[in-house]
């Protein structure tokens, strides 16, 4: 019945801002952060703890980051239940794309491309976007525990023409189908996996992490494209493509670690300069020997 009744407001809340003015909308969806920011003590606690081991700030901007970052992850919310309004004709309006051209060239070389970005401004809308520019994107994604709500998430995300592959199962032989057939995959690989056993430095401090997307790209003869999405100030986003990492197929376990090294490197760039738009309430550096 909790389940039935959360997912009752969810899709009120859902129905409300999509009649509401965008302006309004944005609102409720700060209000909303400020909302979790008070009754979630131990999230705002752990946001504040890593956003002071990342970056050498004072307190005063400290609180005032995490307050941005719970308001820009309510932002978040509010966007992906409005995702059914960014249509094919109006993509323009709200989103600018800077290094569409990496994209397509990998499907003119008819290769697989390996999307690499992290939980780093609207990730949601960065797939529906390319999905809509005519890319074929599939997108690994774990279940919600709300089955009714996660059902709607699917649906969503398969109305703008992402593929899902649930994280569970065959989920690898999928995501490595896709890119033989020279599909993009979709990977949001910033935070910490349950399998995690190899450490790469984020913020200067060494972070569990997996090897998992440059393998997969390795055995594809896929490229790697850093790739990352920007609230701007003004209205809307920008989605930025960087360079494709080419990833050799006899490639050593040390130069797989260098090359998710430097793909946390350019990640960790990005949150520099926006930090507020970051995840910062995940426990990234669980389990981190840097850590005490």
């Amino acid at each position: 019945m909790g389940d039935f009744i959360l997912y009752l407001l969810y899709r009120l809340l859902g129905l409300l801002v999509n009649i509401l003015p965008e302006a309004i909308a944005y609102q409720i969806g700060k209000r909303f952060g400020d909302l979790a920011y008070w009754i979630l003590p131990k999230r705002r606690q752990l946001a504040r703890k890593n956003l002071q081991l990342a970056l050498d700030i004072d307190d005063s901007k400290v609180n005032k980051l995490v307050r941005a970052n719970f308001q820009h992850l309510g932002m978040v919310l509010i966007e992906f239940l409005r995702l059914g309004q960014l249509t094919e004709e109006n993509i323009d309006e709200f989103i600018e794309i800077e290094g569409l051209k990496y994209l397509k060239q990998a499907q003119q070389d008819d290769r697989g491309f390996v999307l690499f970005t992290g939980h780093f401004g609207n990730w949601e809308v960065m797939g529906a976007a390319l999905a809509l520019q005519g890319f074929p994107i599939n997108a690994l994604a774990r279940d919600q525990s709300n089955e009714l709500i996660n059902e709607d998430i699917l649906a969503t995300r398969e109305s703008k023409g992402i593929n899902i592959f649930p994280n569970k199962g065959l989920v690898i032989k999928q995501a490595y189908r896709a890119l033989k057939r020279g599909e993009g995959l979709f990977v949001l690989g910033d935070q910490k996996s349950r399998h995690a056993e190899h450490y790469v430095e984020l913020f200067g401090c060494k972070a569990l992490t997996r090897l998992g997307t440059v393998e997969l790209a390795a055995r594809t003869n896929s490229v790697v494209i850093p790739i990352y999405i920007l609230r701007r100030e003004d209205r809307g986003y920008k989605i930025i493509a960087k360079e494709p990492v080419e990833v050799p197929d006899n490639i050593t376990d040390a130069e797989k670690k260098e090359i998710m090294s430097d793909l946390y490197n350019g990640l960790e760039e990005m949150i520099r300069k926006y930090p507020a738009q970051w995840m910062w309430m995940h426990d990234r550096w669980k389990g981190s020997p840097d850590i005490e």
